[in-house]
């Protein structure tokens, strides 16, 4: 054994020799089936209770997946992790053989979630598309129903409660004959319709906005997580060969 030198001073850099670095990468390792574990916890997490039936569900879901997917990536690459002169115990090259796979199975599973996603982003788009639709009818046909009212109504002081009741100010009122309070409030209440049409209009594109990006992240990375996780099977394939080159 060589003896220390006594003229070393301890705050000289050290030099990381082969055996430090076999003995750091177990640390990776372990951390890589950690990640593996949690990642699995947070996929069952997402997925139960499934809402199959619910688009909003299942895209939300399919980006949550998405969002996650880094753990899983993290994991493998952590523990295929290997430098020269490590040793890989047999039970070690089963359980790598079957991450390798698992990262196969996963990676199809996320490209298959592209189709699913493309058609629960134009689901919930035509939802937003007869939602809106439903309520401009609805406005329209209260809309016939206050005319048809205001045009039955002769009593000042109806027109004058209908008046009240769609906040136009008193002084605006005041003074008028029947025919003109009642063209006032058709006015009134035909521009209090184009307002709400408007401010509908504005939100209904803002949330169609949002699907957009939303979408595009989603599916995008749904395809970017299977590749990823496809060309780690793929470079995995050492740990498949093993057996066979020692055959």
């Amino acid at each position: 054994m060589t003896a220390d030198n006594p003229n070393k001073d301890p705050r000289d850099p050290v030099e990381v020799t082969q055996v430090i670095q076999n003995l750091s990468f177990p640390i990776l390792r372990l951390l890589g089936y950690f990640l593996l574990i949690f990642s699995a916890i947070d996929y069952l997490a997402i997925l139960i209770p499934p809402q199959l039936t619910n688009p909003g569900w299942e895209l939300q879901a399919i980006g949550r997946m998405v969002d996650h997917v880094w753990s899983i990536l993290l994991g493998l690459t952590f523990v295929f992790l290997y430098s020269q002169g490590n040793i890989i115990r047999p039970r070690e090259i089963s359980i790598l053989k079957l991450l390798s796979w698992v990262s196969l199975i996963i990676g199809v599973f996320y490209l298959l979630l592209l189709p699913l996603g493309i058609n629960n982003s134009f689901t919930i788009y035509r939802g937003m598309n007869n939602q809106f639709l439903n309520q401009q009818g609805q406005q329209q046909e209260q809309l016939q129903k206050v005319n048809e009212r205001l045009q039955a109504t002769n009593s000042t002081q109806e027109l004058n409660n209908l008046a009240r009741a769609l906040n136009i100010p008193s002084n605006n009122i005041s003074g008028q004959s029947t025919q003109e309070l009642k063209n006032n409030l058709a006015q009134q209440l035909q521009q209090a319709v184009e307002n709400s049409t408007t401010t509908a209009k504005a939100a209904k594109q803002a949330k169609i906005n949002s699907l957009i990006k939303n979408s595009v992240r989603v599916n995008l990375g749904a395809v970017l997580s299977g590749v990823c996780l496809i060309a780690i099977w793929n470079m995995t394939a050492w740990i498949r060969r093993i057996d066979r080159n020692l055959g």
